[in-house]
């Protein structure tokens, strides 16, 4: 659909009065519909069951019920009816806040196309077969499915092929419409005995029976957009797979695995984080137990969608495949690479997927590591203000306000650490912690109150945990007075920095303190910060993005370094660590590639 005509029915969206703006680009979607069905047909069709069926969408706006009509018959011979996805237009109109609001990202053609081809080239198919979208969202998936199977057998009726092999399942009601109407365009048929339902996957019993192929993109939901009452029920329900802050996407593969058939192949696209995040332990367990893993395409931060963020893996997995070697595919800079991998080397704690000789030396210098970071000092998160806005103030605010001084703290974010400086940018935490009574800080109390109804609405000063001046989490302030290593949570390379200027941290900054005695500052400092140390973390602790790593406490405290029984001051620590872990100049390169 081209962009002037995607232009023209966003002005008429623009001229509808009195309704929210998803609800309007749905009604000008239907009679979009409404009037690509009439052209195509050469005859009226506002009686057709489905328009009836979804006549809930139709805001009954004259003039628009108008000028769609014209609009679209005007640009006819732009639009190839018989290849139109109605959810590719639905895209087009809604803006990336909608689209956030909505929780709704379509997996690009590429990537659909990119899985039914690893999937059939393991499932061969045949007019029995049923295939399942548990998440169908606009369609797109059961349209690609349909193109092919047609394509790859001709023999078989395109009537059959959407009424008997198709299936989907969406919570979202304009979406089934969308899957419909895709359907109905590019099959030409009319009348169709469809099988997709607007249904919860996870909560509503649907009698469908048993599948040979479940496929699709399962929504990505943390803890966070999850309701206490639906969470209870995924809890009680899906115990062996999600728990405390695990994603809803987790409990599609236990769900799926009720409804396949005994050689049934799953396919999904989801969140890569599922192979290292921690409260997936579960999951991870549970594939290993459940299936077998056929292909693992990891985008390895990379992202692959026009809006989300989220770095994505493919994974495709059967309860039935008597091998346990898969093709493990990841993406590097520029092209994918591919090797075979053992599923029983898998482990709950973490997936860990490397080369064979990078798995060697992870090996090496894993088993001459000799202590836990766990064992030897505390990792903790930075400060959380809960209104960053009220707390943070430069030289010109506190001149203004004339706040009391011994309150003011240095204050750094993540982009200002590097290993070896701090670019400060004269900012200044209100350490209002250490206000005893308001009278004592008229000042800084006067300042803050101008933010008061904000800080109020916390979530702490409503439940009476903190006074409406002080800091959501404002930790312990020996903490910061003292010196400290400080790192950025997310990062593309080891920065570890020894702080004894007092800065306090933002929570996207951890602090390591309360050193073990008889370490070395200098050797740690030095040993985070080395090249072998940043291949052997970088094989472990989750990315991101594009080469952004997660330096999270959780996976931290349980790397290993070795500690060293001897003195070993005023020595080069890359010599040193070359030595003890007897890294060779091949070794030198594999390391070099994760730098």
């Amino acid at each position: 659909m081209n962009k002037s005509l995607i232009s023209g029915i966003k002005c008429i969206i623009n001229d509808i009065e009195g309704y929210d703006y998803i609800s309007k680009v749905k009604y000008v979607i239907l009679l979009v519909c409404k009037e690509l069905y009439n052209l195509n047909n050469k005859r009226t069709l506002e009686t057709a069951a489905i328009f009836k069926e979804y006549a809930k969408f139709d805001l009954k706006v004259s003039k628009t019920g108008e000028r769609i009509p014209r609009l679209m018959k005007k640009n006819a011979d732009n639009i190839e009816i018989s290849s139109f996805y109605p959810a590719f237009l639905y895209e087009a109109l809604l803006t990336n806040k909608e689209k956030k609001s909505l929780g709704q990202v379509y997996t690009p053609f590429e990537i659909i196309n990119n899985m039914l081809h690893e999937v059939f080239k393991v499932k061969s198919i045949d007019e029995n077969n049923k295939i399942l979208d548990p998440s169908c969202g606009g369609g797109y998936f059961l349209i690609e499915i349909y193109k092919y199977i047609s394509y790859a057998h001709p023999e078989l009726d395109k009537r059959h092929i959407v009424e008997n092999m198709l299936f989907g399942i969406d919570i979202d009601d304009f979406s089934i419409f969308l899957s419909k109407m895709g359907l109905i365009f590019h099959t030409g048929l009319d009348d169709i005995k469809f099988n997709i339902y607007n249904q919860d996957f996870l909560i509503d019993e649907i009698d469908m029976g048993k599948f040979d192929i479940i496929i699709g993109n399962p929504p990505y939901v943390g803890h966070k957009n999850s309701t206490g009452n639906y969470k209870k029920l995924l809890y009680e329900r899906y115990s062996d797979v999600y728990y405390d802050k695990a994603d809803i996407s987790y409990c599609f593969f236990k769900k799926s695995n009720e409804l396949l058939k005994p050689e049934g192949i799953i396919s999904f696209i989801t969140s890569r984080y599922f192979m290292e995040a921690l409260y997936a332990d579960k999951l991870r367990n549970f594939l290993k137990e459940n299936y077998n893993i056929i292909t693992l395409i990891d985008y390895n931060g990379n992202t692959a969608f026009k809006t989300a963020v989220i770095s994505p893996a493919v994974i495709i997995i059967s309860n039935k495949w008597n091998k346990n070697i898969f093709t493990y595919v990841k993406k590097g800079r520029d092209i994918f690479e591919s090797f075979k991998y053992s599923q029983d080397k898998l482990k709950d704690s973490g997936w860990i997927i490397l080369k064979d000789e990078d798995e060697k030396l992870f090996e090496k210098i894993d088993s001459i590591s000799n202590t836990y970071i766990k064992d030897i000092l505390s990792i903790k998160q930075g400060i959380i203000t809960g209104c960053d806005k009220a707390f943070i103030v430069t030289e010109e605010v506190i001149e203004k306000y004339k706040i009391e001084s011994f309150l003011l703290k240095k204050w750094i974010k993540n982009s200002n650490i590097s290993k070896c400086s701090i670019k400060y940018n004269d900012l200044y935490l209100v350490y209002s912690d250490i206000i005893r009574n308001e009278n004592d800080c008229p000042n800084a109390i006067s300042y803050l109150s101008i933010y008061k109804d904000k800080l109020m609405s916390r979530r702490e000063c409503k439940k009476g945990f903190r006074k409406w001046y002080e800091l959501q989490w404002g930790r312990n302030e020996s903490d910061y007075e003292n010196p400290k290593i400080i790192f950025p949570y997310k990062s593309k390379q080891n920065n570890f920095y020894y702080d004894q200027e007092a800065y306090f941290c933002s929570a996207d900054i951890y602090i390591m303190n309360e050193l073990s005695k008889g370490l070395s500052l200098n050797y740690l400092l030095s040993y985070l910060n080395s090249e072998i140390f940043e291949f052997y973390l970088k094989c472990q602790v989750k990315k991101v993005g594009r080469n952004i790593y997660e330096y999270y406490p959780y996976k931290l405290n349980n790397l290993k370094v070795y500690w060293p029984q001897e003195n070993i001051e005023n020595i080069s620590i890359e010599l040193f660590m070359k030595k003890l872990f007897n890294i060779n100049e091949k070794e030198v390169n594999i390391i070099k590639n994760y730098l």
